[in-house]
């Protein structure tokens, strides 16, 4: 077992104690406690707890006007923004299971996602407008027309705190999306380590420049409501503009991806700006090197807190805190830290599923009340991830350390981290094998300078095929969300395969690991 964090309190807490068990409850129960504080702060102006409520309110009222119910699932297709949050919990207060979709998707993906999730409504955000005759159902593209006048009246819904409460989609290894369905009493208690270990309070101020539909960014935005501090939404365009952005708006919360942690140190003025008002640093997806979190920590002078997990788990299951940072064993900066109080993790033998020595590798396992209910109507993927007593097949290849801190290995399930977002290979060798040109392809991830990794495509041409490169990445951009395509294309005469014809992956990453973009 790994190591564990302990916390005060094992669930989140509203402003008067009881613990969040309800995503309909946030805004309900942060607007009676302090209605004016800004709770989001946008280029349009601000939004307070109690407008926030409001108009989360009016939001579930039209969804009823509109012949929702409960259980019902409502998309949100858009930038991260307060109409977005206003549509989670107004879903939510009408009963409904609110979901964002990925903004980087290309229109076939969007098909099978509103196809499988069939939401009773899509909202779309103006850039994504176009995408209105893709929905199955209704669409609203003008938020405002749609809600009209509608009162701000809570319909009062309260769903049961093992009921799907929201849903992402994420996509595995069988290059098919699949919806991971969490309850209000998971998402309670993934909450509890980010109000408590990274100190957020009535005050704090926090972005993350990470899209809402990745599970890191909507944790945070969900957890700044629950602790009463302001969210900034704002969308930098540069480094630069990050840099002024976090200085002048005194944040004291930032979630960064290691990369674009590394870039913003290397951005001129940096090192002299003034940093006392930042607290907390969190990423996740990848150790920030030893070098580099050492300027970090001279330059900002804040605690770095590292976080590892999955949508499946509702976010991060282990935490490698302020302290460890520190700490003169900087082995463990290469660790994903321990887990928190509430969840269990294990490393085991991928076949057997029999505990493994420390320093073994094996597969991570993790159970706790934070994990999912499961794969929306997909019963056979669940059974395959989900054992009977709550273990959670996690496919990521680690290891525990003579300390008890979880260290991550190749992955399992082969997955590419680019510039912080989850590239599964099968699905982009799905797409490629569709070229009538490819025989077979094998997609991995090489070492990049400026994204961490790139996956690049090694491909067999088909007989008399003339394909070439830059006309196989065309194709996948026609298909597929960019950062999904390869960045490169290397033709071979074969792939290599083991006496079982099992394709030697690790072959390829040795092979081109030398290739960086």
């Amino acid at each position: 077992m790994v190591a564990t964090v302990d916390y005060e309190h094992p669930v989140a807490l509203h402003a008067d104690g009881s613990p969040v068990e309800r995503l309909e409850d946030l805004p309900r129960r942060r607007a009676l406690a302090t209605p004016d504080l800004v709770a989001v702060s946008a280029v349009d102006g601000d939004l307070t707890f109690a407008g926030l409520d409001a108009l989360s309110s009016r939001v579930a009222q039209a969804l009823l006007r509109d012949g929702v119910r409960p259980g019902d699932r409502v998309a949100y297709l858009g930038e991260n923004s307060a109409a977005l949050l206003a549509v989670l919990y107004g879903a939510a207060k009408a009963g409904a299971v609110p979901t964002a979709l990925n903004t980087r998707l290309a229109p076939p993906e969007y098909d099978y996602i509103l196809g499988d999730a069939d939401p009773a409504v899509l909202v779309l955000g103006a850039a994504h407008a176009h995408l209105a005759d893709r929905a199955p159902h209704a669409s609203v593209t003008d938020l405002d027309a749609w809600l009209g006048d509608v009162p701000a009246t809570d319909p009062g819904h309260a769903r049961g705190t093992d009921e799907t409460a929201l849903m992402f989609y994420s996509s595995g290894t069988t290059g098919r999306p699949k919806g991971v369905e969490l309850t209000g009493s998971a998402i309670g208690h993934a909450m509890a380590p980010m109000t408590q270990v990274c100190g957020m309070e009535l005050g704090s101020v926090a972005t993350a420049p990470v899209p809402f539909f990745h599970v890191a960014g909507l944790m945070l935005a969900m957890t700044s409501t629950v602790a009463g501090c302001t969210l900034l939404l704002r969308n930098p365009a540069s480094m630069a503009e990050l840099r002024s952005f976090l200085v002048d708006e005194r944040v004291s919360h930032a979630v960064l991806v290691p990369t674009l942690l590394q870039m913003l140190l290397s951005e001129p003025g940096v090192q002299d700006a003034d940093w006392s008002r930042l607290r907390y640093v969190i990423y996740g997806s990848s150790p920030i090197p030893r070098p580099v979190i050492e300027e970090a920590t001279r330059v900002f002078g804040c605690e770095f807190v590292q976080s590892y997990g999955l949508t499946e788990t509702t976010g991060g299951v282990t935490v490698l805190d302020g302290r460890d940072h520190l700490d003169p064993d900087t082995s463990r900066l290469a660790s994903a830290g321990r887990a928190f109080r509430t969840a269990e993790v294990r490393v085991v033998d991928p076949v057997s599923l029999a505990d493994v020595p420390p320093g073994t590798r094996g597969e991570v396992l993790v159970r706790g009340p934070m994990v999912m209910k499961g794969y929306w109507r997909n019963p056979e993927a669940t059974r395959a991830v989900l054992s009977d007593d709550g273990w959670l097949r996690t496919g990521d290849s680690g290891s525990v350390d003579e300390s008890g801190y979880l260290h991550l290995h190749d992955r399992l399930k082969d997955m590419i981290v680019s510039g912080g977002e989850n590239v599964y290979p099968a699905e982009v060798e799905s797409v490629i094998t569709g070229h009538p040109g490819v025989a077979q392809v094998a997609v991995v991830g090489v070492p990049s300078e400026k994204w961490g990794e790139s996956p690049i495509a090694v491909v067999v041409r088909g007989p008399w095929a003339h394909v070439e490169a830059d006309e196989l990445i065309a194709w996948t951009r026609e298909r597929l969300a960019h950062y999904k395509c390869p960045v490169a294309v290397a033709f071979v005469d074969a792939l290599p395969v083991n006496a079982s014809g099992k394709l030697l992956k690790h072959q390829l990453r040795a092979e081109y690991a030398g290739r960086l973009v």
